[in-house]
């Protein structure tokens, strides 16, 4: 099918079009910074339907596996909700001092839940894709609640956060469509039977696509309000080229030196914890404190998505290295 090729190609090319959807939001907002603006509606419209996609995979009886891998999950969920936070709180209090509203933005980058592309590169390193999905499944439904509270307490000190107000962003961009996503997977499951595997490689791609597409719009949006001297531009940088091996570095210790977790587990873990859903991040960021916000979690996405790539060579030496059982 031709649908399936296009998300094969998708999966296989994420890396490059992400940095190239950066690229072309860049240099379309330096070049017509007044008429992108006219995408600021439709952002939290595209969000909606990047949730609501990437949650069609989803189905309750995968949450069982919870039962099966307890330890494993709350490794997971730990490194998610206190160890990215953290991290991103620590480099915000250290390059962020100066820009709050950047500071904001960049907190609320690691309160948000694992990108969905966890799976994808959990599947190419023939690592635990159900651990990887589960884990992909409760950080999504725990963000609800997560994202308002984890970013009233680290960001509190920058900006006034309203948490309902939050709440109510994260309502219609994160909880309906989540909702909403089971509740289709669930009539294609009665409609279509085992022939739904036939069309479920069809939402990753509608997600992956409008993750790009914001991505584009947020950098094309707000690159102009960078203010044009080295030290502000140089943070931008600095910051996510520090937190994503820190991220995944961290994590890889923590699972592995510690918890001493199998390759395979190990490869769900880190990249499920990793790779934040920054495209998500963005909207609540847009919605909840203004384009500014945005705007360091927009730079973050390319670095993020090299670091996984970076890490993806990294798992294959080690795969490599270790002696088959």
């Amino acid at each position: 099918m031709i649908s399936e090729k296009i998300t094969a190609s998708i999966q296989k090319n994420y890396s490059y079009l992400v940095f190239s959807m950066v690229v072309l939001g860049l240099i379309t907002g330096l070049i017509a910074p007044k008429p992108v603006q006219v995408l600021k509606p439709y952002m939290l419209p595209l969000i909606s339907v990047m949730v609501w996609a990437m949650c069609v995979t989803i189905r309750f009886k995968e949450l069982l596996l919870v039962t099966r891998k307890v330890k494993q999950i709350i490794c997971g969920l730990l490194l998610n909700f206190a160890f990215l936070p953290a991290l991103c709180f620590l480099l915000a209090a250290a390059f962020l001092s100066h820009e709050p509203i950047w500071a904001v933005g960049f907190i609320l980058m690691g309160t948000v839940p694992c990108a969905g592309m966890n799976v994808v590169w959990t599947g190419l390193l023939k690592g635990d894709v159900p651990l990887a999905l589960i884990l992909a499944a409760i950080t999504m439904i725990l963000g609800i609640v997560t994202i308002p509270g984890l970013t009233a307490l680290l960001a509190g000190a920058y900006v006034k956060v309203s948490v309902l107000e939050m709440l109510r962003i994260i309502a219609m961009a994160l909880a309906i469509p989540l909702i909403l996503g089971i509740l289709t997977r669930h009539v294609l499951d009665l409609r279509l039977g085992k022939d739904i595997t036939r069309y479920l490689h069809i939402f990753p791609s509608i997600s992956a696509i409008t993750a790009m597409l914001l991505m584009f719009s947020m950098l094309a949006m707000n690159v102009a309000l960078i203010p044009p001297n080295p030290s502000s531009i140089l943070s931008l940088i600095v910051m996510p080229a520090i937190l994503f091996p820190l991220a995944f570095g961290g994590a890889y210790l923590i699972s592995a030196r510690i918890m001493r977790l199998p390759l395979k587990e190990i490869n769900a873990i880190v990249y499920s914890s990793g790779m934040k859903h920054l495209p998500l991040a963005m909207g609540i960021a847009f919605a909840s404190f203004g384009q500014m916000a945005a705007l360091p979690i927009a730079v973050s996405a390319a670095l993020q998505t090299l670091n996984a790539s970076m890490f993806y060579r990294v798992f294959q030496k080690l795969a490599s290295t270790q002696v088959p059982s």
